[in-house]
């Protein structure tokens, strides 16, 4: 480990050991593109591309700082310009029935035995890699529209046999876009608050916590900017943890997104108890901060954080 000395290189340091190792995304990418490959031949005029956490360059390495890895996937039937009515057109089941068919009669993928989970299917590599298929439409019913030179809107199907919308495309722009805007400061950051709250076993889904993370942080940002306030990546966690109660207490989604809202999936109670932790635990983030490099500092940002970060 390097010799660190201050606040900020240990949450650099912190940033780093969160990351995906580069050997497994390539592998990753090798592996998506043999899936791609093997679809879009096997049905013409579909269109298979990346979505979820690492289109949106947000994915950490595991609890265990392991080398699995998964990946999400869109598979694009068509475009629908109109519902069908009960009873005819094609149901999330044919669709699913399609992705499986078109593996399942690749010799190279008969032994990960993809199985049916609505609305996905799933294929699992040997070495705990896997890879979760999304059949979808681009949707152009003219009910989820964005501006010019926004990203289509998808629909996709429930366990209920529905199709609902999903906004991948513009999600991930959004974020990229508020990233760019933040400095290039978002999206590490989401990454540190994904590792921190899954220490503290707080039970918020991995996009629940980048929701938060991109409504929450940006505002700060651009006030301490105005203020000409100097700032770091602990100033930020502080923040968020002391402000993110108010947004957990119904469904969040992104500014302008046709996806479903984010819930949290607690009941009243669990809600109440999480929302105490994270305003106290941002308080004495707060506190720390207070703190000037020194090696107490680094020692009470490692004990209040916990692993991976530096000691």
């Amino acid at each position: 480990m390097p010799d660190i000395t201050t606040i900020r290189e240990a949450f650099q340091e912190l940033l780093s050991r969160i990351e995906l190792n580069p050997n497994r995304v390539q592998l990753a990418s090798q592996r998506y593109n043999a899936v791609k490959g093997t679809l879009e031949r096997a049905l013409p005029g579909y269109k298979v591309t990346q979505i979820g956490s690492f289109q949106r360059k947000t994915k950490i390495r595991p609890a265990d700082l392991s080398d699995k890895l998964d990946i999400d996937v869109v598979v694009t039937r068509g475009t629908a310009f109109r519902f069908a009515p009960p009873g005819e057109g094609i149901t999330p089941q044919d669709a699913l029935r399609a992705v499986r068919n078109a593996l399942s009669s690749n010799r190279t993928y008969k032994l990960m035995e993809p199985t049916t989970d609505a609305p996905t299917v799933i294929l699992e590599y040997a070495d705990g890699f896997t890879m979760e298929l999304v059949p979808a439409f681009i949707d152009k019913t003219g009910h989820h529209n964005h501006g010019p030179g926004e990203p289509d809107c998808y629909l996709v199907g429930t366990a209920q046999g529905t199709w609902v919308p999903a906004d991948y495309d513009y999600d991930a722009s959004v974020i990229s876009r508020l990233n760019a805007l933040c400095g290039g400061e978002l999206v590490p950051f989401i990454k540190m608050c994904k590792a921190f709250l899954r220490n503290y076993d707080v039970g918020l889904k991995s996009f629940h916590i980048e929701v938060l993370c991109t409504l929450i942080i940006p505002e700060a940002i651009a006030n301490w900017r105005l203020q000409g306030l100097r700032w770091g990546y602990q100033h930020l966690l502080a923040y968020f943890l002391s402000n993110a109660s108010p947004h957990m207490l119904g469904p969040v989604t992104l500014p302008g997104s046709f996806s479903p809202g984010m819930d949290s999936g607690m009941t009243l109670l669990q809600l109440e108890n999480t929302g105490k932790l994270l305003s106290k635990l941002g308080a004495l983030a707060w506190k720390i901060c207070g703190l000037k490099d020194s090696p107490q500092a680094l020692e009470a940002w490692a004990e209040f954080f916990g692993k991976p970060f530096p000691r």
